[in-house]
C-alpha cells in the first residue's frame, strides 16, 4: 500500500480537534463519525496498492525500401504473426513500416495484422521517422520494446537523436537483422563532380569504386549523353578512385553519367550506373520557343545582341535539368496544346520557384485562343484571359456531347477517373457562361441521354453544376452517329443565332458513326458548328473520324492522351466560340511612363498594331503601353511571378496580325528589352555571405555562412530555400524550407532528393535578394548505395545506445520486458465505505439502535454485588415496624450504590411484595422513589445533554 496524495493526512489534525471538542450525544455516533473522518482523510490522501505485472507493448518497425531482400514482406509478417501468437491478453502490438515515410499499419490497440496496407516509396529509408513513429504509440509509462525488422541501412537523418529519445523512456531498440547478401556487388561508391565551372575551364573529377575482389572492370563515361571515355581499369578489393578530365562546354547544365558492366553475378546492378549535374557558368541563351522555322522574332534578337537558340516545342523535354540551362524563355504564337501538361507546370515552377524569366507574345494560337486559359501558366502571366460579360458581342447556346463508354472509368493521376475530369471541363464551360446564354450536356454511350437539356443558364447555376459533375460511366461505346442526331434536334430548338456543339469522344473507341456526313450536312445549314475533343492521339484507329467530324463541322478538333488537358482544352474552343479573343482590327497604342523605367529610354507614339489578343491587367502588374479603342487593353505587361520575372507582349510579334509596328524601328529595342528584364536579376548576396550545398545519405544540405568579422548582423528574417523537384510522371513538386540557426554564423536547411529526380534551389535572403543553387541529383537511389558501415553494426548501434539486443527467439521478446508497477487506487472505495459510514450514523440517529443495545458483559456497567438477605422480622406490636437486631447483618460502611442499584433492588422488592431490606442499627432507609421522581430525573438528564451538544454546535 502506498499514499500517492501523503500531504492530505495533515487534515486529519484540525478534525480530530473538532471530533473531540464537539462530541456528539451517544458513544456509537462518536465512534461513527470518527471512522468515517479516518476513511474520508485516507481517500484524499490516494491510498493505492502497488502491484508488479510483466506485461506492455512492443511496437514492430518492418523495413520496405528497395534495398530490403525480396522476401522481405513474407519474413517480416511471418515475425509479425509469432509475436501475436506469443502474446498475452493484458500485451499490446503495433506495427510500423516505413520507406521515404513512416505508417501505421496496425494501432497498439488493433484486434489483428492482415498485412501491409500502405504502399511505401522505397527509394528511401528514414529510419529515424520510423523510430519516433514508433514511440508517439508506446503508453505513458507502460514498458515497452521497439522490434526494427530491418536491414541497418537508413538516409536521411542519422536515427542515433530517436534512439537516444527513446533510452531517456527507458525503451530499448532490439533488433533482427533482414538483408540481402552483397558478395560480388561491384558499385560505384560515389561520383565527384564540381556543382559549377567556368566556360572553357579545365576541371577534374573522380569516381571511387568499390569491389569486394581484384578483378578488370569495363567503363563508360558520357556527358549529356555523348561517350567521352572508355575502357577498361584494374581494380583492387576495397575501394578504388578513378580520375578524369574535362573541359567546360557552353554555358548551362551538362549530365555526366558513369557506367560500369554488371556482371552476372552482380546482386545489385542499379549501383553501376551513376549520374552527376554541372553547371558550367557563363551568358545563358535566351530559348525562343516557335512553330515558324526560321522565327524573325530569333533573328532579331539576335541582332540586338542576345545569345538565343531557337527551338520548336515539340524538339523540347521540358525536364529541369534542360530549364536550368536557360536564363529566360520567350514562347512566339505557341499553342499551348503543342506543350505537354507537364511541361506547362515545369515552366511555371521554373519560374516561380527558382527565378526564370518568361515573356509571351500575342496571335491567334497565343493567350486565350491558344488554350492558356486555367492552364498552369495562366496564374503566372500579368494579364487575364477570362470571358468578362461587358465585352460578349453574342449570346450563344453550347451544348457539350460527352462520352461515358467504359473507357472512361480509367484512373487518372490525383484518383480521379477519366469521367470525373470530363465532369469538370464541362462544369467549366458552364462557368464561363452568363444568364444570357444557353448550356446543355448530354451523355452517350449506345444511346443519348439528356442530363441538362438546352436550356438558359440559371441565376444560380450551383445545383446544375452539381448534376454535371455526377455523371457516371455506364459501359459500352459511344455511338457517335446516335450522338450527333440527338445533338442536332436540341439545338434546333434553340432561337439563339451562335449554336455550338463540343463532342467528347474516345479517339480508339468511337463506333457506329452512321451517316454522319448527312448529319453534318444538316449542321451546316441550321449554322451550328462542332468542335471535338478526342480522348487519345491523332494516331489513334478512330481519330480520323473525329478530325473529319470537326471539319465538316466548321470546328476544331483537339486531342490529348492526359486527361488532365480536359478543363483547359474545353476552355479553349469555348472562348474562341463565345467571343473573338483576337481583335483583327487595326488598333492605335500609347506608351506609358512605366515603358520607359522599364527599358530605359523613350519610344514616342508606336505606330498602331495590325491585331492583338484581348486581355485584362491584372491587380499587381504594370502596364507599359496600351491600346486606344474601347478596351484599354494591355499591349504590354510586366510583373514578378514568385522569385521570377513575367512579360506579356499581346500583339503577334511576326505574322500577317503584325501590321505597322512590324516596321517601327525600335520594335526589336522592344521586344529585346523585355527579354533582357525577364533574364536580368542580380544572383549575388553579397561579401559576407557565402552558400554551400552539399549531397548525404539523399539529403541535399544548403548553409548560409556569415562573415565572423561582420560589422553588422545582415540577416534579420530566416532565408528560405526554395526547391522545385522534377516529376517524371505528374506536376513537379514545389517546396519552400527555411534556414535554422545550427551556429553563431552558420544557417542550414535540409530537404531529401527523390532517386530519379533534378533539383533545382534559390536561396531567398530577406534584404539582400536572391541565389540560384546549381542543379543537383542523386547518383542513384540510395537504397543501393554500398553502406559505409554494415548495416548489422547500424542496428547493433542503436541497440546499444537504449539497451535493445538481437532477437534471435521472438516469441521471448515479451519476457524481456520490465515488470511494470502497476498502481490500483482505493480512493473510490474508501469513498464508498465513508458514504455507507454516514448513511449508518443517520440510521443511529434515527432509531439509537445502537445505544439500546444489550452489548456484551466487558462493555456493560460493574454490577452492585447482591445485598444478603435476612431473616423476615416481625413488626411491634406497638408501632407495627420491623426492628432488627443489634448487630444483624447489613451493607458494609462505605459501600455505595449506584442510582441504577438502587432502582434496581427497590424494584425488586416491591416486585416481591416483600418490605424494603434495612441496614444496621441506624435510622430506618428512605422509601424507594416513585416512578414520577424516576421519570423526572430523565427528563434532567436529557436537558443536560442537550444543552451541553448545544454549546458544542
Amino acid at each position: 500500500m502506498t499514499l500517492l496524495q501523503p500531504i492530505w493526512l495533515l487534515l486529519f489534525m484540525p478534525l480530530l480537534v473538532s471530533w473531540w471538542l464537539w462530541p456528539l450525544p451517544t458513544r456509537p455516533l462518536r465512534v461513527l463519525r470518527l471512522v468515517t473522518l479516518v476513511v474520508v482523510t485516507l481517500a484524499m490522501a490516494g491510498p493505492a496498492l502497488r502491484l508488479g505485472e510483466q506485461a506492455g507493448t512492443i511496437v514492430v518497425v518492418a523495413d520496405r525500401s528497395r534495398s530490403m531482400p525480396a522476401d522481405a514482406d513474407a519474413r517480416q509478417r511471418e515475425a509479425i504473426d509469432l509475436l501475436t501468437q506469443a502474446m498475452s491478453p493484458r500485451d499490446r502490438l503495433a506495427v510500423v513500416s516505413f520507406g521515404d515515410q513512416a505508417s501505421v499499419e496496425r494501432p497498439a490497440d488493433s484486434a489483428r495484422f492482415a498485412g501491409f496496407s500502405r504502399a511505401a516509396d522505397g527509394d528511401a529509408s528514414n529510419l529515424a521517422d520510423a523510430i519516433d513513429r514508433a514511440m508517439s504509440l508506446v503508453p505513458g509509462q507502460q514498458p515497452a520494446r521497439i522490434l526494427l525488422l530491418s536491414d541497418g541501412i537508413w538516409t536521411g537523418r542519422d536515427p542515433i537523436g530517436p534512439a537516444t529519445r527513446a533510452a531517456a523512456r527507458e525503451v530499448a531498440i532490439d533488433h533482427r537483422h533482414v538483408g540481402r547478401s552483397l558478395a560480388g556487388d561491384l558499385a560505384i561508391q560515389r561520383l565527384e563532380t564540381p556543382a559549377r565551372v567556368d566556360e572553357a575551364e579545365s576541371f577534374m573529377f573522380h569516381a571511387w569504386v568499390r569491389s569486394p575482389v581484384p578483378r578488370r572492370i569495363a567503363y563508360e563515361l558520357r556527358r549529356s549523353g555523348q561517350v567521352i571515355a572508355g575502357g577498361e581499369r584494374d581494380v583492387g578489393a576495397g575501394v578504388t578512385r578513378l580520375t578524369f578530365r574535362d573541359r567546360g562546354g557552353g554555358a548551362g547544365t551538362h549530365r555526366y553519367t558513369l557506367h560500369l558492366p554488371a556482371a552476372e553475378d552482380d546482386p545489385l546492378p542499379e549501383n553501376n550506373t551513376a549520374h552527376s549535374l554541372v553547371e558550367v557558368r557563363g551568358r545563358q541563351p535566351l530559348l525562343v520557343l516557335s512553330t515558324t522555322p526560321g522565327s524573325a522574332l530569333a533573328g532579331l534578337l539576335r541582332a540586338a545582341g542576345l545569345d538565343v537558340e531557337l527551338r520548336s516545342p515539340e524538339a523540347m523535354d521540358w525536364s529541369l535539368e534542360t530549364l536550368s540551362s536557360y536564363r529566360a524563355l520567350m514562347l512566339e504564337n505557341v499553342p499551348a496544346r503543342d506543350i505537354p501538361h507537364r511541361g506547362l507546370a515545369q515552366l511555371a515552377g521554373w519560374v516561380e520557384t527558382v527565378g526564370g524569366g518568361l515573356t509571351m507574345t500575342g496571335g491567334r494560337r497565343s493567350f486565350g485562343p491558344g488554350g492558356y486559359f486555367d492552364s498552369p501558366i495562366d496564374p503566372i502571366l500579368p494579364v487575364s484571359m477570362e470571358l468578362r460579360q461587358e465585352h460578349r458581342k453574342l449570346a450563344v447556346a453550347v451544348l457539350v456531347t460527352m462520352d461515358r463508354s467504359g473507357s472512361m472509368t480509367a484512373p487518372v493521376a490525383g484518383g480521379q477517373t477519366k469521367m470525373d475530369l470530363a465532369n469538370l471541363a464541362s462544369a467549366r464551360v458552364l462557368d464561363m457562361l452568363s444568364p444570357f446564354d444557353e448550356y446543355g450536356v448530354m451523355a452517350v454511350d449506345t444511346r443519348a441521354h439528356a442530363v441538362a437539356p438546352l436550356a438558359p443558364v440559371p441565376a444560380e447555376p450551383a445545383s446544375l453544376r452539381d448534376r454535371v459533375l455526377r455523371i457516371e460511366s455506364t459501359g459500352g461505346g459511344i455511338y457517335i452517329g446516335e450522338a450527333l442526331r440527338e445533338s442536332l434536334a436540341m439545338l434546333r430548338a434553340s432561337e439563339l443565332a451562335t449554336r455550338h456543339l463540343i463532342l467528347f469522344a474516345d479517339a480508339a473507341d468511337s463506333v457506329q458513326a452512321g451517316n454522319y456526313r448527312r448529319l453534318l450536312d444538316a449542321y451546316e445549314r441550321e449554322g451550328i458548328t462542332v468542335s471535338v475533343v478526342g480522348m487519345g492521339t491523332e494516331r489513334d484507329k478512330d481519330a480520323p473520324l473525329l478530325r473529319d467530324i470537326a471539319e465538316r463541322g466548321r470546328g476544331r478538333s483537339f486531342f490529348t492522351e492526359d486527361a488532365r488537358r480536359l478543363p483547359e482544352l474545353f476552355a479553349e474552343d469555348m472562348i474562341t466560340v463565345a467571343r473573338s479573343t483576337f481583335i483583327t482590327d487595326p488598333t492605335a497604342v500609347q506608351a506609358t511612363p512605366a515603358l520607359a523605367a522599364l527599358t530605359g529610354q523613350r519610344y514616342g507614339s508606336p505606330p498602331p498594331l495590325g491585331g492583338y489578343n484581348l486581355t485584362y491587367l491584372r491587380e499587381g502588374a504594370s502596364m507599359a503601353m496600351v491600346t486606344e479603342d474601347e478596351y484599354d487593353a494591355p499591349v504590354v505587361a510586366t510583373w514578378h511571378a514568385g522569385l521570377g520575372r513575367v512579360a506579356a507582349y499581346t500583339g503577334e510579334a511576326d505574322g500577317q496580325h503584325t501590321g505597322p509596328i512590324g516596321g517601327w524601328t525600335h520594335l526589336g529595342s522592344l521586344l529585346t528589352s523585355l527579354a533582357r528584364w525577364t533574364a536580368g536579376q542580380s544572383d549575388t548576396l553579397g561579401e559576407d555571405i557565402a552558400v554551400t550545398a552539399e549531397l548525404d545519405r539523399g539529403l541535399y544540405r544548403v548553409e548560409v555562412h556569415l562573415d565572423p568579422e561582420r560589422a553588422s548582423e545582415v540577416i534579420t528574417d530566416a532565408p528560405v530555400l526554395h526547391s522545385l523537384h522534377d516529376a517524371t510522371n505528374g506536376e513537379p513538386e514545389r517546396r519552400e524550407t527555411p534556414l535554422t540557426w545550427v551556429a553563431a554564423d552558420r544557417l542550414r536547411a535540409e530537404i531529401a532528393l527523390d532517386a530519379d529526380a533534378t533539383v533545382l534551389g534559390a536561396l531567398r535572403v530577406p534584404g539582400r535578394g536572391q541565389h540560384r543553387l546549381a542543379p543537383v541529383r542523386l547518383p542513384y537511389s540510395p537504397e543501393f548505395a554500398p553502406p559505409e558501415r554494415d548495416g548489422a553494426y547500424e542496428l547493433r548501434r542503436l541497440a546499444r545506445v537504449t539497451g535493445g539486443a538481437q532477437q534471435m527467439d521472438l516469441a521471448g521478446i515479451w519476457a524481456d520486458l520490465p515488470r511494470a508497477v502497476q498502481y490500483r487506487p482505493m480512493a473510490v472505495w474508501l469513498l464508498i465505505a465513508a458514504i455507507c459510514l454516514v448513511l449508518c450514523e443517520v440510521l443511529e440517529r434515527r432509531t439509537a439502535m445502537a445505544a439500546r443495545m444489550r452489548w456484551p458483559r466487558w462493555r456493560r456497567a460493574p454490577a452492585t454485588p447482591a445485598i444478603p438477605t435476612t431473616p423476615a422480622i416481625p413488626a411491634t406490636p406497638a408501632t407495627g415496624r420491623a426492628t432488627v437486631p443489634a448487630g444483624g447483618g447489613g451493607v458494609p460502611q462505605g459501600r455505595r450504590r449506584s442510582r441504577a442499584g438502587v432502582a434496581g433492588a427497590g424494584a425488586a422488592g416491591a416486585a416481591s411484595g416483600g418490605q424494603p431490606n434495612v441496614q444496621g442499627d441506624g435510622p430506618a432507609p428512605a422509601a424507594p422513589p416513585s416512578l414520577a421522581d424516576a421519570l423526572s430525573q430523565a427528563r434532567a438528564r436529557a436537558g443536560s445533554r442537550h444543552r451541553r451538544g448545544n454549546r458544542g454546535g
